[in-house]
C-alpha cells in the first residue's frame, strides 16, 4: 500500500506541478532565511565566544570589595579552584611587577627602537603552538660557560652571566598586530624618521624575531631593588591566551624576576586565575560557586562575554522568528492551495473510496504530497540559503576592510542545520496541509458521484 501511495503522490505532484512549485515558493523563502540566520548568529557567536570572549574559560581576579576584599591570590587558591565539580583545568597569572623595557627593530626597520614592555606569564600548557617545546621555561636549565656568542649552539646566546642560554620565548595577542595593522601602522606612516618606515606585520614573518628586554629599567624609571638585567626575548607564536597589549612568557621567568626586583613574596602573589570548565554547560554553575560559595570575583571580560552572549542568542532569535513567520504564512498559502486541490479533485478521491480506498488511505495521500512538497522546497531553500552565505562572505571577504578579530567567515555551518531546516520544511507543510486532508478523507462518495 505504500508504494501505491507513494506513486499517487508523484502522479499528483506531477499533474499539478504548476500549484505545487507556487505553493513552495514561501516554503524556500523560509528556509533559505531560516538557515542563513542560525548560520550567521553560530558564525558571530564563535568569533565572539571562542576568540573574543572565550565563555568557557573564566578568569578570577582579586577580590575589591566585600569579606574577602584584599586577599591576594596564591598556589592555595590554584588548589581550592582545582576541587570544583566541572573544572578542567586551573592556570594562574602572573604580571612583571617592576619598569621594563623592550630594544629592538632592526630587522623591520633598520633601526632598533625602544618600547615600554608590559608583560606577564602564564603556564606553558594553556599555549597551543604547533611546536609545543618552543614555548617553555628553558631558564631553569642551566647553560655551559661562555664568552662569546660563537661558543653557544643550537639557537642559544652568550648571556650577560657569560652562560648559553636559550632566548626568552614570547608569545603576542593576534589582537595586537591588528590593531598595529589597522591603527598604528595608518597613523605612523604620516610622521618622519624611523617610524615612518614602520611595515605592515605578517605573522609569518614575525615567529623567530628577536629583540632584548632590558629588566629593571624603563622611561618609566628604575627598580629600587635589583641590578639592571638585559636577557634575549623571542617571539615563537601567537595566542589568545596571551596579554592583549604585551607579551606573554612561561610563567616561571616572571617568577625568578619578580622575586629579583621585587621580593619574594612578588613571586608567590598571582595576578589572576584562569578556571576552564568542562564545557560550556558547567559555566553558570562554576561562576556561581566561585562568586557566591567561595568569595571571589571575576573579571569584567566574564560579564562582557555574559552580555554578548545574551545579544547574540536574543538577535539570533529575533531573526530565526521572522523566518518562522515567513514559513506559517506559507503553510497558510499551502492549506489554501490543498483546499482548492482537494475541491478540483472532489470526484477522483470520492472513486477512490468508492472502489476501496480507506479514509486513512486517503489522508495519508495529501499528507504524502505534503511532505513530498516539503522535502523538495526545504532542500531548495536550504541550497539558496547555503548560495547566499557563500555570497555574502564574498563580499564580506573583498570589500570589507581589515579590522581586529575579523573573522575568515560571518557564517558556521552544523551537520544538524541542515537536517532541521529540511524537518522545519516538511512539518510546516503537513501543517498547512491537515485541514485539507481531513477533509478530502470525509468526502461520500455517494454525494460526490451522483452527478457523474
Amino acid at each position: 500500500m505504500s508504494n501505491r501511495i507513494f506513486s499517487l503522490v508523484s502522479q499528483s505532484v506531477k499533474r499539478n506541478k504548476r500549484d505545487f512549485i507556487f505553493s513552495s515558493i514561501g516554503i524556500i523563502v523560509g528556509i533559505g532565511t531560516l538557515i542563513f540566520f542560525t548560520a550567521l548568529g553560530a558564525g558571530v557567536k564563535e568569533t565572539v565566544l571562542e576568540k573574543i570572549f572565550v565563555i568557557g574559560q573564566l578568569e578570577v581576579v582579586k577580590p575589591s570589595v566585600g569579606l574577602f576584599a584584599g586577599n591576594q591570590l596564591s598556589d592555595k587558591d590554584v588548589n581550592r579552584l582545582t576541587d570544583i565539580d566541572g573544572v578542567k583545568g586551573v592556570f594562574p597569572k602572573m604580571k612583571l611587577t617592576f619598569p621594563t623595557s623592550a630594544r629592538g627593530g632592526k630587522a623591520l626597520i633598520g633601526k632598533d627602537i625602544w618600547a615600554e614592555l608590559i608583560a606577564d606569564g602564564i603556564p606553558p600548557e594553556l599555549v597551543q603552538l604547533d611546536d609545543p617545546n618552543v614555548f617553555q621555561d628553558f631558564g631553569a636549565i642551566d647553560g655551559p660557560a661562555c664568552e662569546t656568542g660563537k661558543d653557544c649552539k643550537d639557537g642559544t646566546y652568550c648571556s650577560e652571566e657569560k652562560k648559553c642560554e636559550m632566548p626568552i620565548p614570547v608569545v603576542i595577542s593576534p589582537t595586537l598586530v591588528e590593531i598595529y595593522n589597522g591603527s598604528i601602522h595608518t597613523a605612523m606612516s604620516g610622521a618622519s624618521g624611523a617610524l615612518s618606515m614602520l611595515p605592515k606585520l605578517e605573522k609569518k614573518s614575525l615567529i623567530g624575531l628577536e629583540f632584548e628586554g632590558v629588566f629593571g629599567k624603563s622611561y618609566l624609571g628604575r627598580s629600587s631593588k635589583g641590578k639592571t638585567e638585559t636577557k634575549r626575548m623571542r617571539l615563537v607564536g601567537f595566542s589568545d591566551q596571551a596579554i592583549t597589549l604585551g607579551a606573554t612568557m612561561p610563567i616561571g621567568y616572571v617568577k625568578r624576576l619578580n622575586a629579583k626586583f621585587k621580593g619574594q613574596s612578588a613571586s608567590e602573589e598571582y595576578h589572576s586565575i584562569l578556571v576552564e570548565t568542562e564545557s560550556n554547560e558547567y559555566v553558570a554553575e562554576v561562576s556561581r560557586i566561585l562568586k557566591d560559595e567561595m568569595g571571589y570575583s571575576l573579571s569584567e571580560k566574564f560579564e562582557q562575554a555574559e552580555r554578548a552572549g545574551l545579544l547574540i542568542f536574543l538577535m539570533t532569535l529575533v531573526f530565526n522568528l521572522i523566518s518562522l513567520i515567513i514559513l506559517a504564512i506559507a503553510a497558510v498559502n499551502i492549506m489554501h492551495t490543498f483546499l482548492m486541490l482537494v475541491l478540483e479533485r472532489k470526484r477522483e478521491l470520492a472513486l477512490m473510496r468508492a472502489v476501496g480506498a480507506t479514509r486513512s488511505n486517503i489522508r495519508m495521500l495529501v499528507l504524502g504530497e505534503a511532505v513530498l512538497l516539503g522535502l523538495i522546497g526545504g532542500s531548495v531553500g536550504t541550497l539558496l540559503g547555503f548560495i547566499s552565505t557563500l555570497v555574502v562572505d564574498l563580499v564580506f571577504k573583498n570589500y570589507v576592510v581589515d579590522f581586529p578579530f575579523k573573522p575568515d567567515s560571518l557564517f558556521a555551518f552544523e551537520p544538524w542545520m541542515f537536517g532541521a531546516a529540511i524537518g522545519v520544511s516538511i512539518l510546516f507543510c503537513v501543517l498547512g496541509a491537515a485541514i485539507p486532508a481531513i477533509r478530502a478523507s470525509r468526502i461520500d462518495p455517494a454525494s460526490a458521484l451522483s452527478g457523474f
